[in-house]
């Protein structure tokens, strides 16, 4: 069971955020566009929708699994200390 919540509770970093909203934008902008196309020269909302769907799932696909590309700049996290504040000795 701790391996698929390991699957789905993958970690992504803050670079990788900014590439899934990348990708998200391009591919729903992309097949927006060629969905308004098809749908003009076939001249059926239908085959829109369809072209329009496909690219929504396509973006689902490449962006909400958390793909090693989402994860390659993990932070580093401060250490954490017992609670007592390091000061220098005066000498």
């Amino acid at each position: 069971m701790s391996q698929i919540q390991t699957i789905v509770d993958g970690f992504i970093d803050f670079e990788g955020q900014n590439l899934a909203e990348s990708l998200t934008t391009t591919i729903i902008a992309f097949t927006g566009i060629l969905a308004f196309i098809v749908g003009w020269v076939l001249s059926d909302l239908k085959y829109t929708v369809y072209v329009g769907l496909s690219g929504t799932a396509l973006a689902f696909l490449a962006v909400v699994p958390p793909w090693p590309m989402y994860n390659k700049n993990p932070l580093v996290w401060a250490s954490v200390t017992d609670g007592k504040a390091e000061t220098k000795k005066e000498r």
